[in-house]
């Protein structure tokens, strides 16, 4: 398992794939979105908005090519999200879906920890939030652990996130050492 926090714009990571998260309307806004929307135009998003009606936990996987935009992704995989259930049965949702589409790096953004936090009682604040992603990663490598997929956390601009995921993920794996409590 290879799993770095990175701190940037996700679209100029060369990966398989960006994960992004709509809602089951096909409806995106947040950042993530709107970066790619900036690199690629439209044409990830209009596949998934013609998939509606989208149901909550869905995956849509929108193909590119990156030597058709500004971005250095070349996928889009989508998960549709309205905010009912807790933030890890999405995060293996898209890891799923990587895992079934062959793709060996993923970029990720640090999801529900800007616009959308608080939203799930089960994750009231960034802290929760983050320890939610990095067990659901580590869980879905603990059940694929011969998978061989990058992913790559990717937060735009905050350092204290950027941070608060990076010590998850150390702390996640830490736990999962032979030997560990």
């Amino acid at each position: 398992m290879q799993v770095q926090v990175r701190s940037g714009d996700i679209t100029t990571i060369p990966v398989d794939a960006i994960v992004t998260l709509i809602n089951s309307e096909g409806m995106w806004s947040g950042g993530v979105d709107r970066a790619i929307n900036s690199v690629a135009g439209n044409r990830y998003h209009r596949q998934a908005g013609a998939m509606t009606p989208l149901r909550n936990q869905q995956v849509v996987v929108a193909k590119g090519d990156h030597e058709l935009h500004l971005g250095e992704f070349d996928d889009v995989i989508f998960v549709v999200d309205d905010l009912e259930g807790p933030v890890g049965p999405l995060v293996k949702s898209a890891l799923e879906a990587a895992k079934e589409h062959g793709y060996k790096r993923l970029a990720f953004p640090a999801i529900r920890t800007g616009v959308t936090l608080g939203v799930h009682p089960d994750e009231p604040d960034a802290r929760t939030t983050v320890q939610a992603i990095a067990k659901a990663t580590h869980d879905f490598y603990t059940e694929n652990h011969n998978l061989d997929i990058v992913v790559y956390f990717v937060v735009y601009s905050n350092a204290g996130t950027q941070r608060m995921l990076a010590e998850a993920m150390l702390a996640e794996a830490m736990r999962r050492l032979p030997g560990s409590v």
